[in-house]
C-alpha cells in the first residue's frame, strides 16, 4: 500500500488574495462591483462593525494575525488597502 502524501497549503498569489477580498466586501457591503481603490468605510459603503469583520475575515481565511500597528484606515478603508495588508502579512510569515 502507498504511503498517503499530505501537500502543503499552496501561498496565496496576490491576485487570489485581492480576488478573495473583493468577493468578501461585496458580499458584506451588499454592492458587487466595487472598485478596488472606492473608499469603503471613509464614503459610508461599510461602517465600523464591518471593519471588525473584515479583521475576523483576513485572520481566519489567510491565517494570518493583524497587528495593532495595522489598525489604520488606510489599511480597511479599500478593496486595495486589505488585499495589500494581507499580502504584507502572508510575505512575513
Amino acid at each position: 500500500m502507498a504511503a498517503q502524501q499530505t501537500t502543503a497549503p499552496r501561498p496565496h498569489t496576490p491576485e487570489e488574495v485581492t480576488a478573495t477580498v473583493r468577493q468578501f466586501i461585496s458580499r458584506l457591503s451588499g454592492r458587487p462591483g466595487i472598485e478596488d481603490d472606492r473608499p469603503l468605510i471613509s464614503d459610508g459603503v461599510l461602517d465600523s462593525v464591518a471593519a471588525v469583520q473584515m479583521v475576523d475575515f483576513v485572520e481566519r481565511t489567510f491565517d494570518v494575525e493583524i497587528a495593532d500597528e495595522d489598525l489604520e484606515l488606510a489599511n480597511f478603508d479599500s478593496i486595495r488597502g486589505l488585499a495589500g495588508l494581507v499580502n504584507r502579512r502572508l510575505a512575513a510569515s
